[in-house]
Protein backbone atom coordinates (compact mmCIF):
# COMPACT_ATOMS: atom_id res chain seq x y z
CA UNK A 1 0.00 0.00 0.00
CA UNK A 2 2.88 2.18 1.19
CA UNK A 3 4.40 2.30 -2.69
CA UNK A 4 0.40 2.57 -4.16
CA UNK A 5 0.67 5.57 -2.17
CA UNK A 6 3.64 7.27 -3.29
CA UNK A 7 2.99 6.40 -6.87
CA UNK A 8 -0.25 8.79 -6.37
CA UNK A 9 1.71 11.34 -4.76
CA UNK A 10 5.36 10.99 -6.72
CA UNK A 11 3.92 10.12 -10.37
CA UNK A 12 0.61 10.51 -10.68
CA UNK A 13 -0.31 14.16 -8.99
CA UNK A 14 2.19 15.60 -10.47
CA UNK A 15 1.31 14.75 -14.33
CA UNK A 16 -2.72 15.68 -13.56
CA UNK A 17 -1.28 19.25 -12.06
CA UNK A 18 0.27 20.39 -15.54
CA UNK A 19 -2.35 18.94 -17.15
CA UNK A 20 -4.90 21.31 -15.33
CA UNK A 21 -2.30 24.00 -15.26
CA UNK A 22 -2.84 23.52 -19.12
CA UNK A 23 -5.99 23.25 -19.48
CA UNK A 24 -6.20 26.26 -17.51
CA UNK A 25 -3.83 28.15 -19.65
CA UNK A 26 -5.95 27.51 -22.82
CA UNK A 27 -8.74 28.55 -21.73
CA UNK A 28 -7.26 31.86 -21.16
CA UNK A 29 -4.92 32.03 -23.55
CA UNK A 30 -5.75 29.79 -26.22
CA UNK A 31 -2.17 28.88 -27.94
CA UNK A 32 -2.11 26.65 -31.35
CA UNK A 33 -2.30 23.08 -30.04
CA UNK A 34 -0.88 21.96 -33.84
CA UNK A 35 2.24 24.86 -33.23
CA UNK A 36 2.63 22.93 -29.97
CA UNK A 37 2.64 19.50 -30.77
CA UNK A 38 5.24 20.22 -33.43
CA UNK A 39 7.62 21.46 -31.45
CA UNK A 40 7.49 18.46 -29.16
CA UNK A 41 7.30 16.26 -32.17
CA UNK A 42 10.24 17.86 -34.38
CA UNK A 43 12.40 19.31 -32.05
CA UNK A 44 11.89 18.75 -28.01
CA UNK A 45 11.23 14.49 -28.64
CA UNK A 46 14.52 13.52 -31.16
CA UNK A 47 16.47 15.60 -28.33
CA UNK A 48 15.09 13.13 -25.49
CA UNK A 49 15.51 10.20 -27.46
CA UNK A 50 19.08 10.87 -28.76
CA UNK A 51 20.10 11.84 -25.57
CA UNK A 52 18.42 8.78 -23.55
CA UNK A 53 20.08 6.41 -25.71
CA UNK A 54 23.26 7.79 -26.14
CA UNK A 55 23.76 7.81 -22.39
CA UNK A 56 22.04 4.13 -21.26
CA UNK A 57 23.77 1.11 -20.87
CA UNK A 58 22.45 -0.78 -23.55
CA UNK A 59 24.88 -4.00 -23.71
CA UNK A 60 24.64 -7.52 -21.95
CA UNK A 61 22.28 -10.34 -22.26
CA UNK A 62 19.64 -8.81 -20.05
CA UNK A 63 19.35 -5.65 -22.62
CA UNK A 64 18.98 -8.09 -25.71
CA UNK A 65 16.47 -10.33 -23.20
CA UNK A 66 14.72 -6.87 -22.61
CA UNK A 67 14.17 -5.70 -26.26
CA UNK A 68 12.89 -8.92 -27.58
CA UNK A 69 10.33 -8.56 -24.89
CA UNK A 70 9.35 -4.53 -26.00
CA UNK A 71 9.59 -6.41 -29.83
CA UNK A 72 7.52 -9.13 -29.19
CA UNK A 73 5.43 -7.69 -26.79
CA UNK A 74 4.26 -4.29 -29.30
CA UNK A 75 3.57 -7.10 -31.80
CA UNK A 76 1.39 -9.30 -30.33
CA UNK A 77 -0.65 -6.62 -28.50
CA UNK A 78 -1.01 -4.65 -31.55
CA UNK A 79 -2.33 -7.97 -33.70
CA UNK A 80 -4.46 -8.29 -30.61
CA UNK A 81 -5.71 -5.03 -30.26
CA UNK A 82 -6.64 -4.97 -34.32
CA UNK A 83 -8.61 -7.98 -34.22
CA UNK A 84 -10.59 -6.73 -31.70
CA UNK A 85 -10.72 -3.31 -33.54
CA UNK A 86 -12.21 -5.63 -36.55
CA UNK A 87 -14.39 -7.99 -34.23
CA UNK A 88 -16.10 -4.76 -32.89
CA UNK A 89 -16.27 -2.76 -36.29
CA UNK A 90 -14.37 0.22 -36.08
CA UNK A 91 -13.83 2.19 -38.91
CA UNK A 92 -10.34 2.33 -40.38
CA UNK A 93 -9.39 5.82 -38.57
CA UNK A 94 -10.54 4.90 -35.27
CA UNK A 95 -8.93 1.11 -35.60
CA UNK A 96 -5.39 2.96 -36.35
CA UNK A 97 -5.94 5.28 -33.16
CA UNK A 98 -7.52 2.20 -30.85
CA UNK A 99 -3.80 -0.04 -32.18
CA UNK A 100 -1.61 3.40 -31.34
CA UNK A 101 -3.46 3.65 -27.69
CA UNK A 102 -2.89 -0.21 -26.86
CA UNK A 103 0.55 -0.42 -28.79
CA UNK A 104 2.15 3.00 -26.87
CA UNK A 105 3.11 2.54 -23.48
CA UNK A 106 4.07 5.59 -20.61
CA UNK A 107 7.21 3.68 -19.98
CA UNK A 108 9.04 6.86 -18.82
CA UNK A 109 8.06 9.24 -17.23
CA UNK A 110 5.44 7.25 -14.88
CA UNK A 111 7.06 3.67 -15.69
CA UNK A 112 10.56 4.13 -14.44
CA UNK A 113 9.40 6.26 -11.57
CA UNK A 114 7.44 3.28 -10.45
CA UNK A 115 9.94 0.70 -11.28
CA UNK A 116 12.34 2.24 -9.01
CA UNK A 117 9.46 2.16 -6.01
CA UNK A 118 8.86 -0.93 -6.32
CA UNK A 119 11.67 -2.81 -7.42
CA UNK A 120 14.35 -0.07 -5.86
CA UNK A 121 18.13 0.96 -8.13
CA UNK A 122 17.84 -2.28 -10.38
CA UNK A 123 14.06 -1.87 -10.95
CA UNK A 124 15.44 1.90 -12.26
CA UNK A 125 18.36 0.58 -14.29
CA UNK A 126 15.78 -1.88 -16.29
CA UNK A 127 12.74 0.45 -16.46
CA UNK A 128 14.85 3.27 -18.28
CA UNK A 129 16.36 0.20 -20.69
CA UNK A 130 12.74 -0.83 -21.22
CA UNK A 131 12.29 3.14 -22.16
CA UNK A 132 15.00 2.93 -24.60
CA UNK A 133 13.62 -0.49 -26.51
CA UNK A 134 9.87 1.31 -26.28
CA UNK A 135 11.57 4.55 -28.02
CA UNK A 136 12.47 2.07 -31.41
CA UNK A 137 8.48 0.90 -31.44
CA UNK A 138 7.10 4.86 -30.42
CA UNK A 139 8.50 6.71 -32.99
CA UNK A 140 8.12 3.69 -36.02
CA UNK A 141 5.02 1.83 -35.01
CA UNK A 142 3.75 5.03 -33.15
CA UNK A 143 4.24 7.15 -35.90
CA UNK A 144 2.96 4.53 -38.94
CA UNK A 145 -0.08 4.06 -36.89
CA UNK A 146 -0.95 7.60 -36.14
CA UNK A 147 -1.17 8.64 -39.48
CA UNK A 148 -2.39 5.24 -41.07
CA UNK A 149 -6.02 6.18 -40.65
CA UNK A 150 -6.16 8.99 -42.75
CA UNK A 151 -3.27 8.13 -45.52
CA UNK A 152 -2.24 4.94 -47.56
CA UNK A 153 -0.01 2.62 -46.19
CA UNK A 154 3.14 3.34 -48.21
CA UNK A 155 2.64 7.18 -47.09
CA UNK A 156 2.52 6.35 -43.74
CA UNK A 157 5.24 3.92 -43.90
CA UNK A 158 7.40 7.03 -45.52
CA UNK A 159 6.64 9.10 -42.69
CA UNK A 160 8.10 7.39 -40.26
CA UNK A 161 11.48 8.27 -42.18
CA UNK A 162 10.35 11.57 -42.64
CA UNK A 163 10.04 12.02 -38.95
CA UNK A 164 13.42 12.82 -37.19
CA UNK A 165 12.76 10.34 -34.51
CA UNK A 166 14.52 7.33 -36.19
CA UNK A 167 17.41 9.35 -37.12
CA UNK A 168 17.83 10.39 -34.00
CA UNK A 169 17.49 6.89 -32.79
CA UNK A 170 20.44 6.15 -35.11
CA UNK A 171 22.72 8.90 -33.65
CA UNK A 172 21.84 7.58 -30.02
CA UNK A 173 22.67 4.13 -30.54
CA UNK A 174 25.98 5.24 -32.81
CA UNK A 175 27.11 7.63 -29.74
CA UNK A 176 26.40 4.79 -27.28
CA UNK A 177 28.44 2.10 -29.18
CA UNK A 178 31.33 4.19 -29.72
CA UNK A 179 31.49 5.31 -26.51
CA UNK A 180 30.53 8.62 -26.38
CA UNK A 181 27.43 9.40 -24.08
CA UNK A 182 26.45 13.29 -24.35
CA UNK A 183 26.72 13.46 -21.25
CA UNK A 184 30.55 13.07 -21.08
CA UNK A 185 30.90 16.08 -24.03
CA UNK A 186 31.89 19.86 -23.67
CA UNK A 187 28.91 22.10 -21.92
CA UNK A 188 28.84 24.18 -25.10
CA UNK A 189 27.49 20.99 -27.02
CA UNK A 190 26.02 18.64 -24.21
CA UNK A 191 23.61 21.47 -22.49
CA UNK A 192 21.46 22.30 -25.51
CA UNK A 193 20.59 19.16 -26.05
CA UNK A 194 19.96 18.43 -22.33
CA UNK A 195 18.20 21.57 -22.32
CA UNK A 196 15.78 20.35 -25.24
CA UNK A 197 15.71 16.95 -23.93
CA UNK A 198 14.42 17.93 -20.96
CA UNK A 199 11.41 20.26 -22.48
CA UNK A 200 10.29 17.29 -23.84
CA UNK A 201 8.18 15.34 -21.78
CA UNK A 202 6.77 18.62 -19.81
CA UNK A 203 5.48 19.97 -23.47
CA UNK A 204 3.96 16.64 -24.01
CA UNK A 205 2.03 17.19 -20.77
CA UNK A 206 1.28 20.68 -21.72
CA UNK A 207 -0.29 19.33 -25.30
CA UNK A 208 -2.40 16.81 -23.53
CA UNK A 209 -4.17 19.33 -21.15
CA UNK A 210 -4.45 21.89 -24.37
CA UNK A 211 -5.90 18.67 -26.06
CA UNK A 212 -7.95 17.88 -23.45
CA UNK A 213 -9.55 21.37 -23.28
CA UNK A 214 -11.22 21.40 -26.55
CA UNK A 215 -11.98 17.34 -26.50
CA UNK A 216 -15.00 16.07 -27.34
CA UNK A 217 -15.74 12.41 -25.95
CA UNK A 218 -19.23 11.81 -26.49
CA UNK A 219 -20.07 8.67 -28.08
CA UNK A 220 -16.26 7.26 -27.33
CA UNK A 221 -16.61 5.87 -23.81
CA UNK A 222 -16.78 2.15 -25.11
CA UNK A 223 -13.78 1.91 -27.29
CA UNK A 224 -12.06 4.04 -24.73
CA UNK A 225 -13.09 1.59 -21.86
CA UNK A 226 -11.86 -1.16 -24.16
CA UNK A 227 -8.44 0.42 -25.46
CA UNK A 228 -7.73 1.16 -21.31
CA UNK A 229 -8.65 -2.04 -20.55
CA UNK A 230 -6.19 -4.16 -23.30
CA UNK A 231 -3.46 -1.67 -22.40
CA UNK A 232 -3.60 -2.25 -18.63
CA UNK A 233 -4.57 -5.71 -18.34
CA UNK A 234 -4.11 -7.24 -21.99
CA UNK A 235 -0.54 -6.30 -22.13
CA UNK A 236 1.17 -7.08 -18.70
CA UNK A 237 -1.04 -10.80 -19.64
CA UNK A 238 0.86 -10.90 -22.95
CA UNK A 239 4.11 -9.76 -21.47
CA UNK A 240 4.25 -12.57 -18.59
CA UNK A 241 3.49 -15.59 -21.30
CA UNK A 242 6.78 -14.24 -23.18
CA UNK A 243 9.12 -13.57 -20.32
CA UNK A 244 7.85 -17.28 -18.78
CA UNK A 245 8.67 -18.90 -22.68
CA UNK A 246 12.12 -17.15 -22.85
CA UNK A 247 12.97 -17.84 -19.53
CA UNK A 248 13.56 -14.93 -18.04
CA UNK A 249 13.15 -14.21 -14.24
CA UNK A 250 13.92 -11.92 -11.29
CA UNK A 251 13.65 -8.53 -11.35
CA UNK A 252 14.09 -8.29 -15.40
CA UNK A 253 10.84 -10.26 -15.21
CA UNK A 254 9.17 -8.29 -12.82
CA UNK A 255 10.25 -4.50 -14.26
CA UNK A 256 8.93 -6.36 -17.65
CA UNK A 257 5.27 -6.92 -16.47
CA UNK A 258 4.92 -3.94 -14.78
CA UNK A 259 6.21 -1.45 -17.15
CA UNK A 260 3.65 -3.35 -20.00
CA UNK A 261 0.90 -2.52 -17.43
CA UNK A 262 1.56 1.42 -17.85
CA UNK A 263 -1.27 3.43 -19.69
CA UNK A 264 -1.10 4.76 -22.63
CA UNK A 265 1.59 7.29 -23.84
CA UNK A 266 1.55 10.97 -23.78
CA UNK A 267 3.08 10.85 -26.68
CA UNK A 268 -0.01 8.90 -28.28
CA UNK A 269 -2.29 12.16 -27.99
CA UNK A 270 1.00 14.41 -29.74
CA UNK A 271 1.01 11.92 -32.85
CA UNK A 272 -2.44 11.96 -33.47
CA UNK A 273 -2.77 15.52 -33.52
CA UNK A 274 0.14 16.21 -35.42
CA UNK A 275 -0.79 13.44 -38.01
CA UNK A 276 -5.05 14.15 -37.99
CA UNK A 277 -5.58 10.72 -36.36
CA UNK A 278 -8.56 10.66 -33.25
CA UNK A 279 -7.20 12.71 -31.29
CA UNK A 280 -10.35 12.75 -28.94
CA UNK A 281 -10.49 9.17 -28.52
CA UNK A 282 -6.48 8.71 -27.83
CA UNK A 283 -6.71 11.82 -25.31
CA UNK A 284 -9.24 9.64 -23.91
CA UNK A 285 -7.56 6.64 -23.68
CA UNK A 286 -4.58 8.31 -21.99
CA UNK A 287 -6.68 10.35 -19.31
CA UNK A 288 -8.50 7.07 -18.37
CA UNK A 289 -5.98 4.64 -19.00
CA UNK A 290 -3.41 6.76 -16.24
CA UNK A 291 -6.54 7.17 -13.80
CA UNK A 292 -7.51 2.91 -14.15
CA UNK A 293 -4.01 2.40 -13.63
CA UNK A 294 -3.58 3.12 -10.34
CA UNK A 295 -6.23 0.48 -9.23
CA UNK A 296 -4.76 -2.43 -12.03
CA UNK A 297 -1.33 -1.40 -10.86
CA UNK A 298 -2.00 -2.40 -7.21
CA UNK A 299 -3.04 -6.11 -8.84
CA UNK A 300 0.07 -6.06 -10.87
CA UNK A 301 2.72 -5.22 -8.28
CA UNK A 302 0.96 -7.31 -5.50
CA UNK A 303 1.41 -10.29 -8.21
CA UNK A 304 4.34 -9.60 -9.21
CA UNK A 305 6.23 -8.57 -6.07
Amino acid sequence: MDTLIRIATDVIAPIFLIIGISVLVDRILKPDSRGLSRLVVYLFTPFLVAEGVANSNIEGEETVQLFAIVLLMSLFVSLAAWGVARLLKYDRKLTSAFILTVALINSGNFGIPVCELAFGDAGASRGLLFFVATMLTTYTLGVYLASAGTTSSVESFKRVFMNPMPYALIIGFILNLTGHPISGMEPAFRKPVEWLSDAAIPGMMVVLGVQLSNARLKGRIQPILVASGMRLLVSPLITAVLTALLGISGVLEQVSITQAAMPTAVIAGVLAAEFDGEADFVIGTILVSTLLSFITLAIILTLVI
